[in-house]
């Protein structure tokens, strides 16, 4: 799914296209993806007055009684079309727009598994949004410090990667760059938070930033399309059985609460959920 330097490279977009237009229509090909009960219909004649993210949500703003807020899951992207251009096979929702200077055009939600949701609310209620709020610190912000990272795992007793996809907690870390930081910090992704050393803690934090920093900074230089995920220069993460880019050991994935975790077993070693050896020392 889209993380956050996706949604960082997206929403932007999104904004500069859709804040002063205002929705002509409505089609849902896909209702399995709807989370509003009165329908999509209401915001016709509405016009678009921002677009944000927060966390792993896109939250569209009208100049109505309704927020619309767009949580993207798997594999839920957005694209812009021409009005009347052919439908994609895994079209769920399109809104005709007027007046975004680009000409009549449609805004489209796409959803191959239809594990995406699409939520209208009362403007202002984003509370009713499940997993919406609140939305966790800001890793590239100044409140982010290495003792505000250590109060926040003080009272947690489970896997490290579980910890920084708890999107209330940490803004926000989905399974890729989740792996991708512990690969950097050398910490295997079962290794418990409570049983962390200070100096892991400091390495996870420096990873944290770095990781999230450096692939904001990748994708905003590539641009790539809106509906394109750019994952290609992550080291990890999906390269199961290539070697490490550090050590070059093979890379393997392992089950953590329900989801697949990539990690190198020399550079990140089970030591029982008790953290992991530091990289730099391995074969001094």
């Amino acid at each position: 799914m889209p993380e956050r330097p996706d949604l960082e490279h997206q929403v932007p977009i999104l904004a500069r296209r859709l804040i002063g237009t205002t929705i002509t229509g409505v089609r849902v090909r896909k209702p399995v993806v709807l989370r509003a009960p009165l329908g999509l219909e209401v915001l016709v004649g509405r016009t678009v007055r921002d677009v944000r993210r927060m966390g792993h949500f896109v939250v569209v703003t009208f100049d109505g009684e309704w927020d619309m807020v767009v949580h993207l899951m798997l594999a839920g992207r957005f694209s812009f079309a021409r009005a009347g251009q052919k439908d994609s096979g895994d079209l769920a929702v399109v809104w005709g727009l007027l007046g975004g200077g680009e000409g009549d055009e449609e805004l489209r939600y796409r959803d191959d598994v239809q594990m995406g949701k699409v939520y209208l609310v009362p403007a202002g209620d984003l509370a009713s949004v499940p997993g919406l709020l609140p939305v966790g610190i800001d890793v590239l912000g100044p409140a982010f410090t290495r003792e505000r990272l250590g109060e926040l795992v003080k009272k947690r007793r489970e896997q490290v990667k579980v910890f920084l996809k708890d999107k209330n907690t940490i803004d926000s870390f989905g399974s890729a760059y989740a792996d991708e930081t512990l690969w950097e910090a050398g910490l295997h992704p079962k290794a418990t938070t409570s049983t962390l050393s200070r100096e892991q803690l400091d390495r996870l934090h420096a990873a944290m930033v770095k990781v999230l920093r450096e692939a904001r900074e990748e994708i905003a230089r590539r641009d790539p399309p809106l509906d394109e995920k750019v994952r290609d220069f992550l080291a990890v993460r999906n390269r199961g059985g290539e070697p490490c880019p550090r050590c070059g050991a093979k890379i393997r994935s392992a089950g953590v609460h329900g989801h697949d975790a990539f990690f190198c077993p020399v550079c990140q070693p089970d030591l029982g959920g008790k953290g992991a050896l530091d990289w730099r020392s391995i074969g001094k």
